[in-house]
C-alpha cells in the first residue's frame, strides 16, 4: 500500500494499517497544534502583549526573560514572592503572557488510535516524542520524507 504525507509525496511503507495511520495522525495533529500556537503568539504580539519565559532557577532564585529574544528582563531571589513582586512591578497592566500558558489546551487535540490497544498507542506516542528516535525511522514507518517528518515533529 502507498501513503502520502501532506506534501503529496507517495512512497511504499514497510508498515501498513493502524500503526502507520496512528503515527501519521499524531504527526498531523502535532503540526496543527504548533501552527495554532504560533498563530496565538502572533495574535498576542500584534495586540501589544509580550511573551515571556522564566521562573524558578534555584531553591530561592528566579528569572524572567523575553521569550522571543532570550534577553534577561529581571532576576532575583526571595522565591515565588520575589517573582510575583517583580512581575507586578514590571507588568502592572497585565500585558505579559508566559510562554507555557500560550495556547493552553491546544496540545489536547483528539487523535484516533485506529483500534490500537491504549498501551501500544501510548508506547508509539512516547517513541515519536523521544529525541533519540531518528526522523528517518519515523519516515520508514509513515512513507513520508525525513524532511516532512522533521517539520511535523517540531516540539512533539
Amino acid at each position: 500500500m502507498t501513503t502520502s504525507g501532506t506534501t503529496g509525496n507517495t512512497q511504499q511503507t514497510a508498515l501498513d494499517g493502524p500503526i502507520r495511520e496512528y503515527i501519521c495522525e499524531l504527526l498531523r495533529a502535532n503540526l496543527a497544534a504548533e501552527e495554532a500556537r504560533e498563530g496565538e503568539i502572533r495574535r498576542l504580539e500584534e495586540t501589544g502583549h509580550r511573551i515571556v519565559n522564566g521562573g524558578q532557577t534555584g531553591m530561592d532564585s528566579w528569572e524572567i526573560t523575553d521569550w522571543r529574544s532570550g534577553a534577561l528582563i529581571e532576576a532575583g531571589t526571595n522565591g515565588l514572592d520575589g517573582y510575583d513582586a517583580a512581575t507586578a512591578r514590571l507588568d502592572p497592566t497585565g500585558m505579559w503572557f508566559h510562554i507555557d500558558h500560550v495556547g493552553e489546551g491546544i496540545d489536547e487535540l483528539p487523535v484516533s488510535s485506529f483500534g490500537l490497544p491504549d498501551s501500544l498507542a501510548e508506547a508509539l506516542r512516547e517513541w515519536l516524542s523521544l529525541l533519540s528516535t531518528p526522523d528517518k525511522d519515523v519516515a520508514a514507518v509513515t512513507g513520508w520524507s525525513a524532511e516532512e517528518i522533521q517539520r511535523h515533529r517540531v516540539d512533539i
